[in-house]
């Protein structure tokens, strides 16, 4: 009996052994634990706001120094001058506008003839003069005239008809006579060529200098000199002017000054690169220069009386070539050879939101309408390698000053802008600008240009950069919100 209960014990525990087993070979994967994990990677959007390459706004030019004297183009007859000798009046055929005609009659001083500015100068130790002239016709001399208080001597700088820049006295190194001081040839000397003719004189103790140089209208040096009076007899210039001996000549742009009026100075520039350029009041480029630092001399040897005497305008322009600034000069002034101007500009504040999908932006801009300022507020890149099109939409929520003239678009290039979003006088005319392409892995600006009437005043516009997979609001469209606070 107890063989047989340990033969059944046996054999069950052997059953139940191979039971586990077989279980656990079926089931037992069901319940084996193997780690694993997933890496999640963020995917920047198509369309990023970035801060501009050049964060200044520029706010205004104000003229810093003014050198001239006395200055006239001629266009009428100027106050305050006399003549000795000749007849002399306006005529049309100016180098821009009007200009003065003057024609020998031998009764001035010297056999010639002399139209002077009727001020006393001989405070001055040292003056600029400068003149535009042409020969109309005759064969002797033309140019500017340098006479003593007593009006019985007198130096002349001028041009002689056979091609020479002369400097001259009368009855100062030989008496009652004329005397050469020294004399050079111009190059391609032509009588019917317009010529500008710059004199510094100095006056020393020992001697009266003359540092003398002559131009073409392109600006092209031609002849220079220099000469000394030495003689007892020399004087300091009292009345300055211009002079025909022999001759009817052409007279326009011409000044005194007590700085050298071949240039003008703008300063306090952001840095190299900026451009400015000049414009007469007839909308011609007169000049243009490029700084290499903060401050940058602009030649306007071609028209030192710019345009016709009055009015006129500056533009400053990025480094990239979009404008910075446009300044108008008042209808009652002039942009004159000798000026400095000093630039206002201020820093644009930005602050772009996550993953470059909304900006808030703080400038300033001109208080006047004599200045308008233009801002490269943003750059828009396009992170995707297909276009996208995108324009800018004005919020009903902004607050916009009456004060504030201003224009906010897109743009690729200073040739390629969208129209733009217009407020004038605090209106809004037109609430979004037009639809522009940005190709692939290119760049865009949002731009903005105008001014205040008034300073210390402020608006906030809170604007949507729209851009779409299609044309016109085609495909999938996306919003971002930008905010601009431009005060003046």
């Amino acid at each position: 009996m107890n063989y047989l209960n340990n033969d059944f014990f046996l054999r069950y525990i052997l059953i139940l052994f191979l039971f586990i087993f077989l279980f656990n070979l079926v089931y037992g994967s069901v319940f084996d634990y193997y780690p694993s994990s997933i890496s999640l990677s963020p995917v920047s959007p198509p369309i990023i706001l970035q801060s501009s390459d050049y964060p200044f706004s520029c706010i205004g030019l104000s003229r810093t120094y003014r050198g001239a004297v006395t200055y006239t183009d001629f266009e009428a007859l100027p106050s305050g001058w006399t003549s000795y000798g000749g007849t002399w009046s306006i005529v049309s055929s100016g180098y821009k506008g009007n200009a003065l005609q003057g024609t020998d009659d031998n009764k001035g001083l010297g056999s010639a003839s002399q139209y002077y500015y009727n001020t006393d100068l001989s405070s001055y130790t040292s003056l600029w003069v400068s003149v535009k002239t042409r020969l109309v016709s005759g064969s002797g001399y033309y140019g500017i005239s340098l006479i003593n208080s007593r009006i019985n001597r007198m130096y002349t700088i001028e041009i002689y008809t056979g091609g020479y820049l002369v400097v001259r006295s009368y009855n100062v190194e030989k008496k009652d006579a004329w005397y050469t001081l020294s004399s050079t040839s111009i190059q391609y000397y032509s009588s019917s060529n317009w010529y500008i003719i710059v004199v510094n004189y100095t006056v020393t103790s020992s001697a009266v200098n003359f540092y003398v140089w002559v131009y073409d209208v392109s600006g092209n040096q031609v002849a220079s000199l220099t000469a000394s009076s030495t003689v007892r007899e020399r004087f300091t210039p009292s009345y300055i002017g211009v002079d025909v001996n022999d001759v009817t000549a052409l007279f326009d742009d011409f000044m005194i000054s007590n700085t050298d009026p071949r240039i003008i100075t703008i300063s306090n520039l952001p840095g190299s690169g900026y451009v400015v350029e000049v414009y007469d009041n007839l909308n011609n480029l007169v000049s243009t220069a490029t700084s290499t630092g903060s401050t940058v001399s602009v030649n306007i040897v071609s028209d030192i009386v710019v345009g016709t005497g009055y009015d006129g305008s500056f533009t400053i322009r990025y480094p990239n070539g979009f404008p910075c600034l446009g300044y108008n000069v008042s209808t009652t002034d002039a942009i004159l050879g000798g000026d400095s101007y000093r630039l206002s500009y201020s820093s644009v504040t930005t602050n772009i939101g996550s993953n470059g999908t909304s900006a808030v932006i703080s400038t300033y801009i001109s208080g006047s309408s004599s200045s308008k300022s233009h801002v490269l507020t943003l750059k828009i890149y396009n992170n995707d390698v297909k276009p996208y099109y995108i324009r800018l939409i004005l919020d009903a929520s902004s607050s916009i000053s009456s004060y504030l003239t201003l224009n906010i678009t897109i743009t690729t290039s200073p040739s390629v802008t969208a129209d733009p979003i217009r407020i004038v006088g605090g209106s809004v005319v037109a609430g979004s600008s037009g639809w522009i392409s940005l190709s692939g892995g290119s760049y865009a600006y949002i731009y903005v240009s105008g001014y205040y009437t008034s300073s210390g005043q402020s608006s906030t516009l809170n604007l949507y950069l729209e851009y779409c997979s299609l044309s016109n609001e085609n495909g999938v469209c996306v919003f971002y919100p930008i905010q601009m606070v431009i005060k003046s």
